[in-house]
């Protein structure tokens, strides 16, 4: 009685399973499945499997020449195999599995059945293709401000043999500028996918004090205003409040208003504008930064956020950059407990909306530090801004 009950309970937990598990003896006749098995796989219901071998099933198609092949691997071996086969499912749908089998024996030790379990893989395709179009772009993204900086580098070498040193400055000026900027651009990448990987692997410092938001933001728009103009595009600050006082890291915050707004100008159009704006929405405080650029099609907005995104209609077609800095923006939002999100049309420009939490930690006073500017700020901010081209 007690074998039984914990027999059905046994069969009850493996048809909860959605991976494919089977049992069938040596003459092909099936002994066990599970409900995925027989309802997904072979298309009829366990009680009509049961009992009977493949053939009198007339499902002898479903079993590829390949998985004959392992089947006799596993009982002349006496050892489990494991592989790789599309197999096509009752619907008609095919599917990427991984097929585990295994010898059963008898109380002598001989092999006298085949256990397998056959588990859905087909996301490895999707992932492999992902990783593809991510590395492709980071290939670029690395590789071009590396040459820029090896030709500055190697028409510095040209002139000085020429001994014309004295002709040359303004050359001179103009390289160093150049291998600065993209000395920027690599770092700003480099430290996108270390805090990203720190992110996913829970390696991350979060310091939450209160600040006064709306200052601040305005503060870094003023910065980028007097740093440099690019292609004659405006940065606007607008806010329906005049002081709020939350709880957030400021580096963190800092970071995803400057990666907003470096995309929001790299992808914006000759003579556009960018609008910053910060409006109370009682629960949230929402940050917008919203430009009249080139859009996002509706089709690649879903996948903007991801960090193996490849988002072509805006990293090919103005300027460069990776969805890293997105999806990080995304990871540093998230720890504060906010949101961000993008509207956005296609040709007429993107608004990406961030919503912090409109709180305050009571036990913290009103930290001031950040109102005064010091040449960090600036760094991080001639960083952030170094793969725009004017």
């Amino acid at each position: 009685m007690e074998q039984n009950y914990s027999k059905d309970i046994l069969e009850s937990l493996l048809d909860m399973i959605p991976d494919y598990i089977f049992y069938r003896d040596l003459e092909d006749k099936n002994i066990y499945c599970n409900k995925s098995y027989a309802n997904e796989f072979i298309g009829k219901t366990q009680e009509e499997i049961l009992g009977k071998t493949y053939n009198t099933l007339n499902i002898l198609p479903k079993l590829s020449n390949i998985g004959r092949v392992r089947d006799s691997e596993v009982i002349n071996n006496k050892k489990p195999v494991i592989y790789d086969q599309t197999i096509v499912k009752s619907d008609g749908e095919k599917l990427l599995v991984e097929i585990t089998k295994l010898p059963s024996f008898d109380d002598s030790g001989n092999v006298n059945g085949i256990l397998g379990i056959m588990k859905d893989v087909s996301y490895r395709k999707e992932l492999d293709k992902l990783r593809e179009g991510f590395f492709a772009n980071m290939k670029h993204e690395f590789r071009t401000p590396l040459n820029m900086i090896l030709s500055s580098i190697q028409l510095l070498d040209h002139k000085c043999n020429k001994c014309d040193i004295e002709n040359c400055k303004d050359c001179f000026i103009n390289c160093l500028q150049l291998i600065s900027t993209n000395c920027l651009r690599l770092l700003k990448l480099s430290n996108n996918f270390i805090d990203l990987t720190n992110f996913q692997t829970r390696c991350t410092d979060f310091s939450p004090r209160n600040y006064e938001i709306v200052n601040f933001v305005e503060s870094i728009c003023e910065l980028i205003n007097g740093y440099k103009t690019f292609n004659d595009i405006s940065l606007i600050f607008d806010t329906n409040i005049e002081e709020k006082v939350i709880s957030f890291d400021i580096s963190k915050i800092e970071r995803i208003i400057l990666n907003l707004i470096s995309n929001a100008i790299k992808f914006n159009k000759h003579g556009g504008s960018v609008l910053v704006s910060i409006e109370d929405k009682r629960e949230y405080i929402n940050i917008s930064v919203k430009d009249t650029g080139i859009g996002i099609d509706d089709n690649r907005i879903d996948h903007i956020f991801d960090s193996f995104s490849n988002v072509e209609n805006r990293l090919t077609k103005v300027g460069e950059g990776s969805s890293v800095g997105l999806a990080l923006c995304k990871s540093l939002i998230e720890i504060h407990q906010g949101t961000i999100a993008v509207r956005s049309e296609l040709g007429k420009g993107s608004e990406f909306i961030v919503s912090i939490p409109n709180k305050i930690n009571e036990n913290e006073e009103l930290d001031l530090s950040h109102d005064k500017v010091d040449d960090n700020m600036i760094e991080r901010i001639k960083m952030e801004l170094s793969d725009i081209y004017a």
